[in-house]
């Protein structure tokens, strides 16, 4: 398996081991509705995934020959509208 792909499981399983945790007091069922757990694994596999993202990401640097630099960003009057990041390769 991919390194990112192993983080990923493993920041799943962690959040999603978080929520049941925190869930485990038994939810009141009013009318038939059992939601709460469902809701708690879901929002714990999506920051799990958040997680994965934000530790993934890599700035400044692609690898290779590759990197990102700053460049100024102009508007088709040729104003300037600031700076942009851009990759840049050999």
């Amino acid at each position: 398996m991919p390194g990112s792909f192993k983080k990923f499981l493993a920041v799943s399983f962690a959040a999603a081991v978080l929520a049941t945790t925190l869930n485990a007091a038994p939810a009141e069922a009013r009318y038939g509705r059992r939601g709460a757990a469902a809701v708690g694994i879901l929002g714990a596999l999506a920051l799990g995934a958040l997680a994965v993202g934000a530790a993934n990401a890599s700035p400044g640097y692609y690898g290779g020959d590759c990197w990102s630099e700053r460049r100024p960003v102009y508007n088709r009057w040729g104003d300037f509208r600031g700076y942009r990041n851009t990759r840049v390769c050999n």
